[in-house]
C-alpha cells in the first residue's frame, strides 16, 4: 500500500511538472502573437464633402515614400494651340518673264538649257532673242515697206509705254516707301501696330518688284536700234530678273515667240507664308501680335519662328474655318510649297490663374482631378481640382486649393494607392 502510494505520488508530480511547463510555453507564445503590429498609414473617413479623406502616415512611411510638396501659385501662363497648316508662296514672289518682242529664241553656249527646278541668280543670262523686224528679201515690196514702218511704229510705241510703266512703278514704290517709313516710326513711338508695319512692308516689296520688271523691259527696248534701210535689230539677251527657282518653262530654244508670250516663271522661296485654317469660334482667342512656331509633321522638336502677316482674307465655308497667315524665313530651303506643317499658335493668356505642377494632379475612374495637400504633421488630405489646360510642366486650375497651400508632387500616386488599397 505504501509502495503504491509512493509510485502514484511520483507520477502525479511528473504530470504536474509537464502541465506547468506547457502552460509557461503556451503563455509565452500567446504573448508574442498578441503584440499589435504598427500600420504604416491610417485612413480616416469624414462625412464632410470639403474634408473627404485624410491619410496619416508614420514618420518612417513618409520618409520611405520621399514625399515632396510645392506651394500653389497664382500667375499668368501663356497658352498655345497646335494646328495644321500648309506652305504657300507669298504674293509678289513669283515673276513671269515674257518676250519683249517677236523673235527666235536661242540658247547661250552649247550646253546651256533652262529647266524647271533650276536655281538662277539675278541678271544671269539664260537665252538670247533675235527680233524679227523685216522680211527676208533684200528688196522689200510696198507691202513689206508698210510692214517695216508698222514694226518701227510698234517699237516706238512699246518704248514709250515701257517708259511710262517705269515712271508709274517708281511713283508707286515711292508711296509705298513713305507708308512703310511712317508705320515704322509709329511703331517706334508706340502709336502703331506690328501688323501695320507688315502690311506696308508687303506693299513695298510688291511695288519694288513691279519697278524692277518695268525697268528691265525699258532697258531691253532701249537697246533696239532699228536701221532705216535693212530693218535689222541686235540680238537681245534674256536675263533672270531676280534670284530664285525656275518654276515653269513655256518656251524652248529655236522657237519663235510672239511679243508678250510667257517664256518662264521665277519664284523666290527664301521667304514663305504659312496658311493655317482656324475654326471660326477660336479666332477671337488667337493672339494676332505674337509669333507662332512652325515644325514638320515628323514630330521633330526643331521649330522655326513665324511672324503674323496680313494677307487677302480667305475662308472655307464647308469646314467653318478662317485662314490666318504667318511668314517664315526659308533661306535654307527647309520647306516646300504645298507642304503640310504643324503650327503652334499663341492664344491670349489667362490672367492670374491657380498653377500647380502637372505631376501633382491625379485622376480617378470618372476623370475627376484630385491633389493631396499637406494638412499637418505626417498628415495629408485629398482635395478636388478642376484643370483648365495643361502646359508641358504646369496645370492651370479654375478650382483648387488656396495660394500657398503645399500640394504633394513626388509620392502623390503612392498616397492615392495607400488610400484606396491599390499598393502594398
Amino acid at each position: 500500500m505504501i509502495g503504491d502510494l509512493i509510485k502514484t505520488t511520483g507520477r502525479s508530480r511528473l504530470s504536474l511538472s509537464l502541465a506547468l511547463a506547457l502552460t509557461v510555453v503556451t503563455g509565452c507564445n500567446q504573448g508574442k502573437d498578441s503584440k499589435p503590429k504598427e500600420k504604416p498609414a491610417k485612413v480616416e473617413a469624414h462625412p464632410s464633402e470639403t474634408d473627404i479623406y485624410r491619410i496619416v502616415l508614420t514618420a518612417k512611411a513618409e520618409e520611405r515614400l520621399q514625399i515632396s510638396t510645392v506651394p500653389v501659385e497664382r500667375k499668368s501662363v501663356p497658352r498655345h494651340r497646335s494646328l495644321g497648316g500648309d506652305i504657300v508662296i507669298p504674293d509678289g514672289n513669283r515673276i513671269s518673264v515674257t518676250a519683249p518682242l517677236t523673235g527666235t529664241l536661242a540658247s547661250i553656249g552649247s550646253n546651256s538649257s533652262v529647266v524647271a527646278g533650276q536655281k538662277v541668280s539675278e541678271n544671269e543670262a539664260l537665252w538670247t532673242l533675235s527680233p524679227i523686224l523685216r522680211p527676208e528679201q533684200e528688196v522689200p515690196t510696198a507691202a513689206e515697206r508698210v510692214q517695216m514702218a508698222n514694226a518701227r511704229a510698234s517699237l516706238v510705241s512699246q518704248q514709250i509705254q515701257a517708259a511710262g510703266d517705269e515712271k508709274q512703278a517708281q511713283a508707286t514704290m515711292d508711296g509705298a516707301q513713305i507708308a512703310f517709313d511712317r508705320a515704322k516710326q509709329l511703331l517706334a513711338d508706340k502709336a502703331g501696330s506690328r501688323r501695320q508695319v507688315d502690311e506696308t512692308e508687303a506693299a513695298l516689296n510688291v511695288a519694288r518688284e513691279a519697278l524692277e520688271a518695268a525697268r528691265e523691259r525699258r532697258k531691253l527696248l532701249d537697246k533696239l536700234t532699228l536701221e532705216a534701210e535693212t530693218g535689222k535689230a541686235p540680238t537681245i539677251t534674256i536675263n533672270a530678273p531676280r534670284s530664285g527657282l525656275i518654276q515653269t518653262v513655256s518656251a524652248q530654244p529655236g522657237q519663235v515667240v510672239n511679243a508678250g508670250a510667257p517664256m518662264f516663271d521665277i519664284v523666290d522661296l527664301s521667304r514663305m507664308w504659312v496658311r493655317v485654317p482656324v475654326y471660326a469660334g477660336l479666332v477671337q482667342e488667337i493672339d494676332g501680335d505674337s509669333d507662332a512656331y512652325v515644325g514638320t509633321l515628323s514630330g521633330n522638336s526643331d521649330t522655326v519662328a513665324a511672324s503674323p502677316v496680313t494677307a487677302p482674307p480667305t475662308a472655307t465655308a464647308l469646314s467653318a474655318s478662317i485662314d490666318i497667315y504667318y511668314k517664315i524665313d526659308n533661306s535654307d530651303g527647309r520647306f516646300r510649297p504645298g507642304e503640310r506643317v504643324s503650327v503652334n499658335i499663341p492664344l491670349h493668356s489667362e490672367n492670374d490663374s491657380l498653377v500647380i505642377p502637372r505631376a501633382a494632379v491625379l485622376r480617378d475612374i470618372h476623370g475627376t482631378g484630385w491633389v493631396y495637400v499637406k494638412s499637418g504633421e505626417h498628415e495629408f488630405r485629398r482635395e478636388r481640382v478642376s484643370v483648365v489646360f495643361n502646359t508641358e510642366d504646369l496645370a492651370v486650375l479654375s478650382l483648387g486649393p488656396e495660394v500657398g497651400t503645399p500640394v504633394v508632387v513626388d509620392g502623390a500616386a503612392e498616397l492615392f494607392g495607400t488610400e484606396f488599397g491599390a499598393g502594398k
